[in-house]
């Protein structure tokens, strides 16, 4: 079942911590009978928040399917456990951890049934969850099964996925209302779409936000915020709605805004050193600069490259137009929506949108060939 929920588990880890296991003790902190497996060495990882990826930490031997794992100095993180002699199938599911819990585990190593806890028995008592991931399984089993060339079939399963994904939604967030300072609630927080997630987090009591999982749970409520404002920025970045404003300091040291430009014509292109499709189009860039140079300004705005790198960069590639240093910052990407790189914003000569071209293509150079 819980593909959804591992692949929102990786994504949102944002928290730091310390964490270390070990095989032997009187009072094992994950334990229980698995059942597809006997006698075999587990892999231990765990993945903390702020990690890129999961840790492996310790081996453990299991014994008839009998499993056994402690941990010390524990924070909050999520635990996944592998057969040594079957690697090919990839992670287990993750098992959410909180210092002081002791987790019992059942069923296959894959997806453990877990329980013991205040947030597996928390969910184990929501009869929404329940009927939320029966359904999510059903749909997985019919992707699976559906034919792969069946364009409509799988546009209707997708359909079908969205739908159930806003009426989770919905559910969780009717139980965090009535729940705000059971653990449960933060866990459901964390795997909800960001406007509704937002609206769950702000429910939240005390108890939650003060405990083990607070700070991740404040991070993850930081990005869904992020989303929240990127979405409704977007409604603005459309032909003829005004161009943000922005102040970002050129290669002169000097301080540039969009009025800086005002009068002309504006080509804003978001790019980085990093960025392959950025680079690859710098030539085109760099030839329809000498074509149309005395009619619109183009304005190279570097995102997430170093001061050095960005300097060496305009200088080696000979970028002759307005240069601009945005850095890691995220006020202005936010401002204009941008969710890929390369991103040119074409701006007319009242400071108004004309269109947004994201990625490298010939449509950008034919409507400038359109308009001079």
């Amino acid at each position: 079942m819980n593909k959804f929920f591992k692949s929102a588990a990786i994504a949102a880890m944002t928290m730091a911590g310390a964490i270390s296991a070990s095989s032997c003790g009187s009072r094992p902190d994950i334990y229980g009978t698995l059942d597809d497996i006997a006698d075999d060495s587990l892999m231990v990882y765990v993945f903390e928040p702020g990690r890129n990826a999961p840790v492996l930490i310790d081996t453990v031997v299991a014994e008839n399917g009998n499993v056994a794992v402690n941990f010390k100095d524990t924070s909050f993180c999520w635990v996944y456990l592998l057969p040594l002699a079957d690697q090919e199938n990839g992670m287990s599911m993750p098992i959410s951890f909180l210092p002081g819990d002791r987790v019992r585990i059942s069923g296959s190593i894959y997806d453990p049934v877990c329980s013991g806890t205040e947030i597996y028995d928390g969910l184990s008592a929501f009869a929404g969850y329940k009927a939320f991931t029966d359904r999510l399984d059903s749909l997985y089993r019919k992707a699976e099964n559906s034919d792969g060339n069946d364009i409509v079939g799988r546009q209707a399963i997708n359909a079908e996925y969205e739908a159930l994904m806003a009426e989770k939604d919905s559910i969780f967030t009717e139980y965090v209302r009535n729940h705000p300072n059971d653990l449960t609630s933060g866990y459901l927080v964390a795997y909800m779409g960001h406007e509704k997630g937002l609206e769950a987090y702000n429910l939240l009591g005390g108890k939650v936000r003060k405990s083990a999982m607070g700070k991740f749970l404040s991070d993850v409520a930081s990005g869904f915020e992020a989303t929240v404002q990127k979405e409704k920025n977007k409604k603005n970045i459309q032909p003829g709605k005004p161009a943000p404003d922005f102040s970002l300091k050129g290669l002169d040291g000097k301080d540039y805004t969009l009025a800086s430009f005002k009068g002309k014509y504006v080509l804003l292109d978001f790019w980085g050193e990093w960025c392959y499709w950025c680079m690859k189009g710098m030539p085109e860039m760099k030839k329809y600069y000498d074509k149309y140079s005395d009619k619109i300004e183009f304005v190279g705005i570097n995102c997430r490259d170093s001061e050095e790198v960005w300097k060496k960069t305009v200088e080696e590639e000979g970028l002759e137009w307005t240069n601009l240093y945005n850095g890691t910052g995220n006020e202005i990407l936010s401002a204009y929506a941008v969710e890929g790189f390369p991103t040119k914003v074409l701006i007319d000569k009242e400071g108004k949108i004309v269109q947004v071209f994201v990625g490298e293509s010939e449509e950008l150079y034919n409507k400038l060939d359109e308009l001079f």
